[in-house]
């Protein structure tokens, strides 16, 4: 799940609109994949240049499309396209086997990893596809002035809280996909059951999966359904199905709290943190407070300046450089805007809708805050659990995205489990901001003897094959997985 996932300002709104103007559904050279588990594709997919030349794909990179039913439970309500990817292992020898990647986000198109898992696992072909609602997979397009009005953490006066319910249930109404019945089937069963229409259609017997924050969702599910058509699963920065809206919110809060306690630990001992020598909580809530006073001009994102805003700020920058934070939170502090220029488009130049993928999240997650007592009792809970920043905008924001539509997919709140003969390894971060690695030992728990965790010291979202000594274990357990899979 991506830190950033909601950081929604009017210039992004203006680029991301480009990245999803082609329609999935008109797309050429589509195949049909029957939904039967034992019948498998008709027909190969007809691979060719991919047409994307507002976001282009590294070069090599092929594309195809594949029909598959809107709603597997009933296969002949309808057909949508989805664009698939395929990237041939480099170098006259033979490839190691095939890497079907499941991305990030929701929201991040299923080639965006290749370019890294060439460069850290060289010699498999990798396939992918943009998963449902995603990309040139019949994009989920919402209108732009709700999806603003989104707040990171839903209210607790009960008037506001009666002005998000409704301002949620218009939100979901204007959001659309092509076919339309689509933006009710996003979840990560759907999805795991088009990576299994891809792999039939490829004709490949095993296959090896990569899946990346959000995408690890889906590798659970297709582990769960289609894992004995798997060797190796390498899954990173984990997320975990079988956990309640409190746990969802808490957990991250104490994530990202005990990231500020390393950030407060660093700059008690580096002269470089602009804070060095001063109390770090009493600095943030000072920052805080003139942001709530409307002393700090400017905005985040568009976001006016709040306690809320500042949290988020933090959460945005320290996982990417302590300094910067500091340095950040320094000039809040002193009632100062740390990211000038961020001026706002007027409305009449903002798109009226937006490709917005974060509701695809409440496909997986019954994360509805329902009513002003939950906001409330959420609230106590990720303060208790995060003294200091009081919560996580990152997962917080998704109990306001989810109460309105699409409701959680059957069977959403399972624990993971696994076909496949092999384990899973389970990458994780000692200290991410979007992923706890708390997630990964709950799912490590999930699956019993059929995972092998390995954590990387390091604060971020991802990265982990950065380090030679996790990626030297990635590649050792890929290579005998696939040695005793053939």
């Amino acid at each position: 799940m991506s830190a950033g996932t909601r950081a929604v300002t009017r210039k992004s709104v203006a680029l991301t609109v480009l990245a999803a103007a082609v329609c999935a559904g008109c797309l050429p050279g589509a195949v049909t994949a029957r939904p039967g588990p034992e019948k498998p594709a008709a027909e190969a997919i007809s691979w060719g240049p991919c047409d994307r030349p507002d976001m282009p794909v590294q070069k090599g990179v092929q594309c195809g499309n594949i029909r598959v039913p809107v709603d597997w439970a009933e296969p002949q309500s309808g057909t949508v396209t989805l664009r698939a990817y395929r990237f041939k292992a480099a170098g006259p020898s033979k490839s190691k086997g095939t890497i079907l990647n499941f991305p990030a986000g929701p929201g991040q198109t299923g080639d965006i990893a290749f370019a890294s898992l060439r460069r850290h696992l060289p010699g498999y072909d990798l396939i992918a596809l943009d998963p449902r609602g995603v990309g040139q997979s019949g994009p989920l397009n919402c209108a732009t002035d709700k999806i603003l009005k989104i707040p990171y953490v839903p209210p607790t006066d009960p008037g506001k809280f009666r002005a998000l319910k409704k301002n949620q249930r218009s939100f979901w109404s204007t959001c659309a996909t092509t076919p339309v019945g689509l933006k009710n089937h996003l979840d990560a069963y759907s999805n795991a059951r088009d990576a299994e229409a891809l792999r039939k259609a490829m004709h490949l017997d095993k296959i090896n999966l990569y899946g990346f924050s959000y995408g690890t969702l889906t590798a659970e599910r297709y582990l769960g359904l289609y894992g004995d058509h798997v060797n190796g699963s390498v899954l990173e920065g984990v997320m975990n199905p079988a956990q309640s809206r409190r746990q969802f919110v808490t957990s991250a809060a104490r994530g990202i709290e005990a990231i500020f306690d390393r950030f407060r630990n660093w700059c008690a001992d580096e002269a470089a943190c602009a804070l060095h020598g001063k109390d770090v909580a009493s600095v943030f809530r000072k920052a805080q407070k003139k942001a709530d006073a409307g002393h700090i001009p400017g905005s985040l994102m568009t976001t006016p300046w709040s306690s809320v805003a500042v949290t988020r700020y933090f959460e945005l920058t320290a996982p990417h450089s302590f300094k910067d934070a500091a340095d950040g939170l320094k000039k809040l502090s002193e009632g100062k805007n740390p990211m000038p220029g961020d001026e706002e488009t007027g409305q009449d130049q903002m798109p009226k809708t937006f490709p917005y993928t974060d509701p695809i999240v409440c496909s997986d997650f019954d994360l509805s805050v329902k009513n002003v007592d939950q906001a409330r009792r959420d609230l106590k809970a990720t303060r208790k659990a995060a003294p200091v920043l009081g919560f996580s905008t990152n997962s917080n924001n998704y109990t306001s995205i989810c109460l309105a539509g699409p409701r959680p997919a059957k069977g959403s709140g399972k624990p993971v489990a696994s076909r496949s003969a092999h384990p899973t390894m389970l990458l994780s971060n000692t200290l991410d901001p979007a992923t706890p690695i708390a997630w990964a030992n709950s799912v490590a728990r999930q699956f019993g003897h059929k995972a092998v965790q390995v954590r990387t010291d390091q604060v971020g979202h991802g990265g982990g094959l950065e380090s030679p000594e996790t990626r030297r274990k990635v590649v050792t357990y890929l290579d005998q997985v696939n040695r005793s899979g053939r």
